[in-house]
């Protein structure tokens, strides 16, 4: 627990026993601990609710099991200020600050042997050592293959050119919408951590969550300007864009492994987010 936060990690708790000990006081303590920093850190953990989501940047890597980068897609080469030249073949440790390059690397050997979705913070440097930090990061293997896909969500300052500097101003909300923001952004991480699994009802989240469907609903419109399928949908499908391109996977293989439970449901969605079928797309897969 103790590492996680260290790694900035404070959303992980420990589970409570019925124990009455020592050390259940101890898990008190620390889960006390990691809810007073998610409390101090939390607006900048969350969009700006007078922002659309669309003001979210989100980067792909591919990676070889070396975590050397095979590929990306154009936005990191804009966002981190590389061209496509300078970023394949770097080790993707290059492009991380030094706090979060060791904390990357203390955890790989976790990661190389672990065939769920890993999360972690990190933050980056660019071309021209501008820090950017990341709300959320992911790294996930890729089934049947020795490369991973990493995954990081970035707050856009830039709107039109304007530089928004109240994302990092703290969110004056009522106690009551503070709440629901803590609830939210449980619910966006779960979200951004099972993106390869079907997203379970309103009723089966709300149960999740300790709250009602309604509530569920409503707050997360509020709070990411977008519906929670809607949200689930775009992200999973833009993974899927990602694999597709840069890998040989079968489509089957790959709309089954981000949730699709058919694949004419899947070339459905993604015909209607891109425009053309899953069997359109070039694919690279000399990589």
């Amino acid at each position: 627990m103790l590492l996680e936060m260290a790694s900035g990690n404070f959303s992980q708790r420990i589970a409570r026993t019925d124990e009455d000990d020592e050390l259940e006081s101890l898990t008190v303590l620390i889960n006390m601990v990691a809810e007073e920093m998610q409390e101090t850190l939390f607006p900048k953990g969350y969009i700006n609710t007078h922002h659309l989501q669309q003001n979210l940047t989100s980067l792909s890597f591919i990676v070889d099991e070396d975590f050397i980068i095979l590929s990306t897609i154009p936005e990191a080469n804009t966002l981190l200020n590389y061209d496509t030249v300078s970023i394949e073949g770097l080790a993707f440790s290059k492009l991380l600050t030094d706090t979060s390059a060791q904390n990357f690397e203390r955890l790989l050997a976790t990661i190389l042997v672990n065939e769920k979705v890993s999360t972690l913070s990190l933050n980056y440097l660019t071309s021209n050592q501008t820090e950017i930090t990341s709300l959320f990061s992911s790294i996930s293997r890729i089934s049947n293959e020795n490369k991973f896909i990493i995954h990081s969500i970035f707050v856009d300052s830039l709107e039109n050119g304007n530089n928004h500097e109240d994302f990092d101003t703290p969110i004056r909300l009522p106690k009551t919408r503070r709440d629901d923001a803590r609830l939210m952004q449980q619910v966006y991480d779960y979200i951004l951590s099972n993106l390869e699994n079907p997203l379970p009802s309103l009723k089966e989240l709300s149960k999740i969550f300790g709250t009602n469907e309604h509530k569920l609903k409503e707050a997360f419109k509020y709070f990411f300007n977008t519906s929670i399928y809607q949200f689930y949908n775009d992200e999973r499908l833009k993974r899927v864009h990602l694999l597709i391109e840069q890998t040989n996977m079968p489509l089957k293989s790959i709309a089954y492994m981000n949730g699709f439970n058919t694949y004419p449901n899947f070339s459905k969605a993604f015909k209607k987010k891109y425009g053309y079928s899953p069997t359109d797309l070039k694919r690279d897969c000399s990589k």
